[in-house]
């Protein structure tokens, strides 16, 4: 007998328990372990090692259930370490980044498509998309702006909410060519309703020469209210951090102040825009407008009397004799809400929050493009291509000058204003589309900066209605579902086609957003856009980054025009010398016209633009 010993006992299994047909012997073997008692110190040795193996068996136990829920919600695949911030296609890596998403296909049916990247075996694989979203989109002129309408997006706002506080956004970073002090235009389809709703500023004259009545905040107002959502101090809280807290200048803020330099520094504007040392602020500079932000503070919180109190509010700064006339025409000011003007064809309809001029220069020019087949935009190479911008350009010529005709005006003046803009394109989860054109007119506007308000004023003309729906294009196109396939079978690459099916004819309709702002050639480079995709067969994202030709006075007064693209995410320029018949490279086309595009499908929505240093889509 051993003694201080214990004694354990356990059955084991051995081959002789069973047979050859592995039925159970009855009969079991009993083996006895004998273990001697330890001493103190072992004791305490045998538990801290029994405590280390349990620690390392909890730890290779948790490892081993992170990997498998990692590998349960994917987030160890290869696209997903893209998910957060990829360039689009044809963007590289210091352009305008968007975020994408990565989903799964189980059917092995499903064709491979250009601009999807495939992972995986034929059962299984995974494609990602980095230019479109699942729920929604808002693309603008503004990273921050951008990133600020989707963010009400997530929050249960609808497209007007999101669209509305992009714009109050825009108004605070661009204030060169938006914002409070001026007008815009849009287009709204409602998806509930299935209904196509035109905005179009409106005016009643203008208290002084030297600036214009603004009538941005008095249209938002009616927006939300009609077709609004969230509540209506959301609208602003964004913009009036940014403008407390100060924001950087931007690519498109800072070739602004450059260009306009001299008259920033003999103006009030170098309040804002200049630093210390009196030269005017460059990119990455903190701006802040505190009184700009007490303004957007207090129109949120006061709809009571709005807009009397925004008038009075801005009249502190003029002069007493201006003061009343002003107040009466703010308050008249705002936007109109009517049905748009159509151009119908077989194959699609335009619907568009345009001026009667401009919508005849699209549909004449859509017209002759397919008339004529001027689709140079199919050839990569520019210069093979010269002699059909060469003939566009003439076919436009004619087109504006028999349009402008009719309202004895000329091209010339046409093109001798120099309009400035922004655009915002929204599309949400319940299919809501709202494009708005935004503008001063002309950089900075007056010039003039209200200093109780820090409200920049436009310059826009006593009537300016008729003017700004000439530089702003906001367009919804409908492709009829039993149009020809020789011009719907091209676009199958980008998702141009809607499959599902739920017995309703509207729903097998193709729709894209279409909105184009900057200038007079606006119509011309809209319609161009449609073409390319109807006529040309192009993909949404190509139809809007082009090439697209522009339309520019030349050195007397002539007729000219500046071809534009966008080429592996760098934007391209080439200036049409029509005599020559080629084309020559230079830095930027002379207008500023900004292009955009969303379109819809299925599980996805896209957004796409150029100049693709000034498209910036954010969506979830």
């Amino acid at each position: 007998m051993i003694s201080g010993s214990s004694v354990r006992y356990e059955k084991l299994p051995t081959s002789e328990n069973y047979d050859e047909q592995g039925s159970e012997n009855l009969e079991e073997e009993v083996t006895v372990f004998i273990s001697q008692s330890l001493s103190p110190q072992h004791k305490v040795r045998q538990r801290r090692g029994t405590w280390v193996r349990l620690a390392v068996a909890l730890l290779l136990l948790g490892l081993a259930l992170g990997f498998v829920i990692c590998e349960w919600r994917g987030c160890l695949s290869e696209e997903d370490g893209l998910r957060g911030s990829t360039a689009a296609p044809g963007h590289s890596g210091t352009g305008p980044k968007q975020k994408g998403h990565s989903h799964h296909h189980d059917d092995d049916d499903d064709e491979e498509e250009e601009d999807h990247d495939h992972h995986g075996n034929s059962e299984h694989h995974e494609h990602q998309h980095p230019d479109l979203y699942h729920h929604g989109v808002v693309i603008t002129d503004s990273a921050i702006c951008s990133r600020i309408g989707k963010g009400i997006l997530e929050e249960g706002g609808n497209a007007v909410d999101a669209g509305l506080a992009s714009l109050v956004c825009l108004g605070v970073v661009h204030p060169h060519a938006t914002g409070v002090g001026g007008v815009f235009s849009a287009i709204l389809y409602n998806s509930t309703s299935r209904t196509h709703k035109a905005i179009r500023p409106i005016s009643h004259g203008s208290s002084s020469v030297a600036y214009g009545i603004p009538a941005a905040l008095q249209g938002i107002k009616q927006l939300h209210s009609l077709f609004g959502h969230c509540g209506w101090e959301k609208l602003f809280s964004g913009a009036a951090k940014l403008a407390k807290d100060g924001f950087q200048v931007d690519q498109a803020l800072a070739d602004a102040l450059i260009s306009n330099r001299e008259k920033i520094l003999e103006s009030n504007l170098c309040d804002l825009f200049c630093d210390g040392k009196g030269s005017v602020k460059v990119l990455g500079s903190t701006v802040a407008n505190q009184k700009l932000a007490e303004l957007l503070q207090f129109v949120s919180q006061d709809g009571s009397r709005f807009p009397e109190s925004l008038a009075v509010k801005l009249a502190e700064d003029l002069p007493p004799t201006e003061r009343q006339g002003f107040v009466e025409n703010v308050q008249r000011c705002g936007v109109e809400i009517n049905d748009p003007l159509i151009v119908e064809t077989e194959e699609y309809s335009v619907y568009g929050a345009t001026s009667p001029l401009s919508n005849r220069i699209i549909s004449d020019v859509l017209g002759k493009v397919g008339e004529q087949n001027l689709l140079p935009w199919n050839n990569a190479d520019f210069n093979s291509s010269a002699s059909t911008y060469v003939s566009l350009l003439t076919a436009a010529k004619l087109i504006y000058n028999d349009n402008l005709a009719k309202e004895n005006r000329s091209v010339e003046d046409l093109l001798a204003l120099n309009p400035t803009g922004s655009h915002i394109g929204v599309l949400d989860g319940a299919g809501n589309v709202l494009i708005i054109s935004s503008s001063l007119n002309s950089p900075f506007g007056s010039k003039r900066l209200l200093p109780s308000t820090g409200v920049l004023l436009s310059d826009v003309s006593p009537h300016p209605a008729d003017d700004v729906l000439l530089w702003s294009c906001p367009l919804i196109v409908k492709f009829k579902h039993d149009h020809g396939d020789e011009d719907h079978d091209h676009g199958d690459e980008d998702h141009d086609h809607d499959d599902d099916d739920d017995g309703d004819d509207d729903d097998d309709d193709e729709m894209l957003a279409v909105g184009v702002t900057g200038g007079p050639s606006a119509p011309f480079v809209a319609a161009q856009i449609i073409a390319s995709k109807v006529r040309g067969g192009k993909s949404a994202q190509d139809a809007a980054t082009g090439p697209l030709l522009r339309l520019e006075t030349g050195s007397s007064g002539s007729f000219s025009g500046c071809v534009s693209a966008v080429t592996n995410g760098t934007d391209v320029y080439r200036l049409l010398l029509e005599k020559e018949g080629r084309l020559e490279g230079v830095v930027r086309c002379p207008d500023s016209t900004l292009a955009l595009m969303l379109q819809a499908h299925a599980e996805h929505v896209g957004a796409y633009g150029a100049p693709a240093a000034l498209a910036h889509a954010d969506g979830y």
